[in-house]
């Protein structure tokens, strides 16, 4: 079954940094403040997208600041993972300075058996508005190699969904109303030419490009208009990071995928505009930002 958008708080470290990462977007910047942090390691790794040291951490309450929970955090830059690793019971001190969470000071104080749902949290480097979108090889339903910058000059609307999804108010809520915006894109001699909608699966490896073609086909996507878009692994995570979409997958007989929404605005110029991060936005509003994105 389809789980709600409100993750976990064990699983949704990624929503919570993306979450934390919008929040120092538009601040001035805070003093920092520290906070003891006890846990277990449960992955090292390098960031693909930012890089630096990512340490996945399932630690205690972090008293006035976090409850329990497993968390991906920075390592603060010049600090050493020496002698640490994946099972490893730690201290180590918690540095919060707006949007900015690293560890410092990790010590080793012993070992213990791994949680068995134990898996590395990525964190992921969301974009503000202004910022320019990624601009990775995609591919869309009619086997052509697609970027963001095919589409220069054009205002995007550009949604995330998986074409398996059961739940009425996810993924084919979102197709449902990408079919609306394109009607309205159609019956506007102001648009056409100058909007085009994206859905991008984060699927990749059931959602090849034979699947999408037909995914797109039966929900009337003309390819003119509206571009279904799917690619290697590495590069979803990439542009999902970005936008800011969490996905865990369930490894269940359905292949179930729980997931957050996002619905995204850019520019002519290839810019960020805004993110709708829930399914409650409309066709018109979105037409809209469109309209206004245009004349940026």
């Amino acid at each position: 079954m389809h789980r709600q958008p409100a993750l976990p708080l064990v699983v949704a470290a990624g929503v919570l940094a993306a979450a934390l990462l919008g929040l120092g977007a538009c601040t001035r910047r805070e003093p920092a403040r520290q906070y003891p942090l006890r846990g277990q390691i449960i992955a090292i790794g390098t960031s693909p997208v930012v890089g630096g040291t990512e340490i996945t951490m399932k630690h205690e309450d972090i008293p006035g600041f976090m409850p329990a929970m497993t968390m991906a955090y920075f390592l603060k830059k010049g600090e050493r993972t020496d002698g640490i690793g994946p099972g490893d019971l730690v201290t180590a001190t918690l540095v919060v300075q707006g949007a900015s969470l690293e560890i410092q000071d990790l010590r080793k104080t012993g070992r213990a058996p791994m949680p068995a749902d134990a898996r590395p949290i990525r964190i992921m480097d969301v974009m503000a508005p202004g910022d320019v979108v990624p601009d990775d090889p995609l591919v869309d339903q009619t086997g052509a190699e697609r970027r963001f910058s095919s589409w220069r000059g054009h205002a995007l609307a550009v949604t995330f969904v998986y074409t398996r999804c059961p739940v009425p108010d996810f993924c084919p809520l979102m197709d449902r109303r990408f079919a609306e915006l394109q009607r309205a894109v159609q019956g506007d001699a102001a648009l056409r030419g100058g909007v085009h909608l994206v859905s991008i699966s984060f699927d990749p490896r059931h959602d090849t490009p034979e699947a999408i073609k037909a995914h797109a086909k039966a929900r009337g996507a003309d390819p003119q208009i509206w571009s279904y878009l799917t690619g290697e692994p590495t590069v979803i995570d990439h542009v999902t990071s970005r936008f800011g979409v969490s996905v865990i997958e369930e490894h269940d007989a359905t292949g179930t995928i729980t997931h957050n929404l996002r619905t995204a605005v850019i520019d002519p110029k290839g810019r960020l505009v805004k993110i709708y991060d829930s399914n409650e936005w409309t066709a018109d509003a979105l037409l809209a930002d469109l309209r206004d994105a245009r004349h940026r």
